[in-house]
C-alpha cells in the first residue's frame, strides 16, 4: 500500500505512525458547561513537520469513534482526502446519549421551534435511569437549557479553536465544520452569523421545516424556521467570499415516524432552492440527496462525501459551483 505521493507506507524503520487519540476536558466561560474534546492527528512519519487542516465534528459522544475510523481510511487511500486533524466536540461521559438534551441547547436559537422536554411527564426520570435515555446529562443548575447556540458559537470560536491552534500543527484558518441534524442547523446558523469561523461547512440533514406539536405543547404549522435566517442574510447582500457549503439529506428521512413533525427533505429542498436562486457572491454551494438513506444511515455517508468534497477530489454532479 502506498501513500498519496506513491511512497510505501512502511520503509524499513520509516514507519507510518498513528498517534493515540488525545482528550481534553474544557470548561467554557461562555456556556456553563464542561466539554469533552477528542483530537485525532493524521497518520504520519516521525519527524514530519507538515501542518494540517482541521475538521470539527459535533455530537462526538455518538459519532467520534465512527468518524475516527472513517477519517483514517480516507487519509490512507490515494485520492479521498489529504491528512487532516479530526476534533470531536462532546460531553464528559462515556455514554453515547450524554448529549441527548444538551445538544438541543447548543444548537437552538430563535426561530427554532421552542420545546421544553422537562415538561414531558416522566422524562427526567427516564433520562437519568432507563431505556435509550440512560446516561443523558442535564444542564447544570442555573444554566440555560435551550436557545444557547450563540453561547456555543462563542465557545468554539473563542475557546476551542485557539486551544486546537495553539496545541496542534494546524493550518490556521483552514477549518471545516461538520454537523448532522440539529448540528446541521447550527452549521447554517454559524454560516449566516459568523461565516468566517469556518472555511468549509458540511451540513447534514438540518431541521428546517416543522409541522406539528413540539414537546411541551407548542403547536407549529408548516413552520419555516430555517429559511428565515437564510433570507435575512441574503437580504443583507453580504458576500461569502472563500466559503464552501455542502448540504445533504437522505431521501427516506421525510417518511420516518421517529422524526415526528420534522419535514427534513422538504425543508432541505426549500433551503437549496432559496440558496441557489440567491447565488450569494463568493459562496461555493453543493447539494446532494442520498436515495434510500434514513436519518441514521445517512450520517456517515454525509461525512465521507463532505470531507471528500471539501478536502479531496470529489465533485457533486448537477450541483452549483458559483
Amino acid at each position: 500500500m502506498k501513500d498519496r505521493v506513491g511512497n510505501p507506507l512502511v520503509v524499513g524503520e520509516d514507519l507510518l505512525q498513528v498517534p493515540p487519540i488525545e482528550t481534553h476536558l474544557v470548561r467554557s466561560k461562555h456556556v456553563q458547561q464542561t466539554f469533552k474534546i477528542q483530537v485525532m492527528l493524521p497518520p504520519h512519519r516521525k519527524g514530519d513537520a507538515r501542518r494540517y487542516p482541521v475538521v470539527y465534528v459535533t455530537d462526538a459522544n455518538y459519532s467520534f469513534d465512527m468518524f475516527k475510523s472513517i477519517a483514517y481510511l480516507l487519509q490512507i487511500s490515494a485520492d479521498d482526502a489529504p491528512g487532516f486533524i479530526l476534533v470531536g466536540i462532546g460531553y464528559p461521559s462515556d455514554s453515547p446519549f450524554a448529549g441527548g438534551l444538551l445538544r438541543a441547547r447548543e444548537y437552538s436559537f430563535p426561530p427554532y421551534p421552542e420545546f421544553n422536554v422537562k415538561a414531558i411527564p416522566g422524562f427526567l426520570k427516564k433520562a437519568l435511569s432507563v431505556g435509550v435515555y440512560a446516561g443523558t446529562l442535564l444542564a447544570e443548575e442555573g444554566a440555560k437549557d435551550f436557545y444557547g447556540a450563540e453561547d456555543f458559537r462563542h465557545f468554539i470560536g473563542e475557546e476551542l479553536i485557539p486551544l486546537i491552534d495553539g496545541k496542534y500543527p494546524t493550518v490556521r484558518g483552514d477549518r471545516t465544520y461538520f454537523g448532522h441534524s440539529g448540528g446541521g442547523f447550527f452549521g447554517l446558523f454559524t454560516l449566516f452569523t459568523q461565516s468566517d469561523l469556518f472555511k468549509n461547512y458540511i451540513v447534514s440533514s438540518p431541521g428546517l421545516l416543522y409541522d406539528g406539536e413540539a414537546p411541551g405543547g407548542i403547536k407549529y404549522h408548516n413552520y419555516d424556521c430555517g429559511m428565515q435566517m437564510a433570507r435575512t442574510f441574503i437580504d443583507s447582500a453580504k458576500s461569502l467570499e472563500g466559503t464552501r457549503l455542502y448540504m445533504s439529506a437522505g431521501a427516506e428521512e421525510e417518511f420516518e415516524p421517529a422524526l415526528g413533525p420534522w419535514q427534513l427533505v422538504s425543508g432541505f429542498y426549500q433551503m437549496a432552492k432559496v440558496m441557489k436562486n440567491a447565488a450569494i457572491p463568493g459562496l461555493d454551494f453543493m447539494t446532494e440527496v442520498f436515495p434510500g438513506e434514513t436519518h441514521i444511515t445517512v450520517w456517515p455517508i454525509a461525512f465521507i462525501h463532505g470531507v471528500q468534497v471539501m478536502l479531496g477530489t470529489r465533485r457533486v454532479f448537477r450541483s452549483v459551483y458559483f
